[in-house]
């Protein structure tokens, strides 16, 4: 009887299925979360996404009613962590703290990418934007961002820049390709280790969070030269954005989102949203978000997808202008 009525209704067959999978989601949303939930973060404790991930984390685990923790998944530039919650299963209780660099960048400078970001990940929401900022050693004699580019001009080969992550090396690589500067690139474990560098004498310049930055500005270790943002830091408002010192605007733009695996249930996506949305309203949240220098910024699933898919295409553009090396 089963299959003569499959054969006839078809349709209904269709329809039935479509109900149970509606009707599992909203149960699975019911329930959701009924145990602690991971937020996987891809860099070291200490920087400014793993402060992020953890304000995120306490936000939620006040909203959701569950404990959230952050698990710190560091190493190959953020790849190690985003597989992580990749291979996870799609239930809300493995999420991620998402970047630009693993997200945005990783994959168009791998031959052989270990995913796909757009059909391996599910987009949650928008979390903000981050402040870079150009830095010089204080033994460098620059002033100002043309300074440095005429010194680097008149010194060709001599000079190094340092990264502590891709959005640095990437950002930097397209300063010295528009520049046509001969600098060479030294990459480190994390900002903190480059700028230590940096003040040591190792290293000349580096493009780098402001958070992690600034209290070395105002303890005399850097010197900050232009801020790759719109508009100018109430922080330090006589620092000039990239503009305004001489330099074209950046294509690619520092982000932070929240994502989860593949084929999450729609409902769970939106009740994650729904939190996250209400956190980054919190004084509290918008506050500690804002002593790192981001900007809190929340959206639609939808709207996070979008953002995910418009940086992937000015990352590609930047790493091919700038003829970065393919693993």
């Amino acid at each position: 009887m089963k299959k003569i009525l499959a054969k006839f209704f078809p349709i209904g067959r269709t329809l039935c299925g479509l109900l149970l999978v509606a009707s599992v989601s909203g149960v699975a949303a019911a329930d959701y979360p009924d145990r602690p939930i991971r937020i996987v973060t891809p860099f070291l404790p200490g920087v400014s996404t793993d402060i992020v991930a953890r304000t995120i984390a306490d936000a939620l685990t006040a909203r959701l009613g569950q404990t959230v923790i952050v698990d710190n998944k560091a190493g190959a530039d953020g790849v190690i962590g985003v597989m992580d919650v990749v291979r996870a299963k799609p239930d809300g209780y493995t999420l991620l703290i998402a970047t630009n660099g693993p997200l945005s960048a990783a994959q168009h400078l791998k031959r052989h990418p270990p995913y796909d970001v757009l059909r391996d990940l599910t987009p949650i929401s928008d979390i903000g934007r981050a402040t870079f900022a150009v830095y010089v050693s204080p033994r460098t004699p620059a002033k100002t961002l043309s300074e440095f580019i005429a010194y680097a001009k008149a010194n060709p080969g001599k000079l190094n820049y340092a990264s502590g992550n891709l959005t640095g090396q990437l950002s930097f690589a397209h300063i010295v390709k528009i520049g046509r500067l001969e600098m060479t690139h030294v990459p480190y474990k994390g900002e903190t280790n480059a700028m230590n560098d940096m003040f040591g004498g190792h290293a000349d310049a580096i493009i780098a969070t402001l958070g992690t930055g600034l209290p070395m500005v105002k303890a005399g270790k850097l010197r900050i030269l232009a801020l790759l943002a719109n508009e100018r830091s109430s922080e330090i408002p006589e620092v000039p954005t990239l503009t305004e010192a001489g330099f074209p605007a950046l294509p690619i733009q520092p982000w932070f989102g929240m994502m989860g695996p593949a084929r999450m249930p729609t409902a769970v996506v939106q009740k994650i949203n729904q939190a996250v949305t209400d956190a980054l309203k919190d004084p509290t949240v918008i506050k500690r978000m804002r002593m790192i220098s981001v900007e809190p910024r929340t959206s639609t699933p939808e709207a996070a997808a979008q953002v995910l898919r418009t940086q992937l295409e000015a990352h590609r553009k930047v790493i091919r202008d700038a003829n970065l090396p393919i693993d």
